[in-house]
């Protein structure tokens, strides 16, 4: 007999997901308290020049810095909703490195078309990256836009995926490094 298998038959816990959003938060308490905001992205966000100065950490580190509490409330809640069962379904080592690897295509999308700005910082493009992954998977599932709105995860991301860049075009040009 052909068993079917569902991410939901054996229970794991997101492990990587917990581990990313405490990084997160972990930062942004350092950011808020001890460090402060503008000395953790410059240690920690990326900066055009960070490539010739050999700082190449900050093509990673740059999305565990955020730009306030609603851009890292937003960024986590939005892994926290997507996340599990992504890593549930691949594993808690694809997803991490998916993760990762997502947000370098963030900072790399910045550094083809964001050539000036300020400092990049933000988890946005990994998160975007598992919203996709999340849609590619179960696209027809419904959830529920601002609690109200049914509409299917794959219009969702969609909708996601446009915000951002619409406000990567208005933002354009402008001092600001928020990753989208």
């Amino acid at each position: 007999a052909i068993s079917t298998y569902d991410e939901f038959d054996t229970p794991r816990n997101p492990t990587a997901v917990y581990w990313l959003i405490g990084l997160c938060v972990g930062v942004f308490f350092l950011q808020s308290t001890l460090v402060g905001d503008a000395n953790m992205e410059n240690a920690l966000g990326y900066a055009s020049g960070d490539l010739e100065n050999r700082s190449l950490w900050t093509i990673v580190t740059y999305m565990f810095v955020h730009g306030g509490l609603a851009h890292l409330g937003l960024n986590m809640w939005t892994l926290w909703l997507f996340g599990p069962r992504v890593e549930r379904a691949w594993g808690s080592s694809t997803f991490t490195w998916y993760y990762l690897w997502c947000g370098v295509g963030g900072w790399a999308a910045h550094y083809m078309f964001q050539k000036q700005g300020g400092v990049l910082v933000g988890a946005s493009a990994a998160i975007l990256g598992i919203a996709v992954a999340y849609a590619s998977r179960w696209p027809d599932e419904e959830v529920f836009l601002f609690g109200l709105v049914p509409m299917k995860v794959k219009w969702l991301v969609v909708f996601m995926a446009l915000i951002n860049v619409v406000n990567a075009i208005i933002d354009q040009g402008s001092m600001s490094g928020t990753a989208y």
